[in-house]
């Protein structure tokens, strides 16, 4: 579950980076550009990769707790 969550965070972190607005770096200072788009892509992978973990994570756990 915990990948699930984590996973839909880092893929919205990741999607930002291609905002004008750039990925929030500080408080002041965000990053923007081909940094932002490198930094966002591989938040992307990252966070689909969390999510297919979470995903399998729950379905084996349904899978036990249904006797299967």
């Amino acid at each position: 579950m915990l990948g699930l969550i984590l996973g839909v965070f880092v893929i919205l972190l990741g999607v930002k980076a291609f905002t004008p607005s750039g990925i929030p770096f500080t408080r002041e200072k965000n990053l923007t550009g081909v940094t932002a788009k490198i930094i966002g892509g591989v938040c992307i992978l990252l966070g689909v990769a969390l999510f297919v973990e979470g995903v399998l994570s729950t379905l084996s756990v349904l899978n036990i707790l249904g006797g299967r």
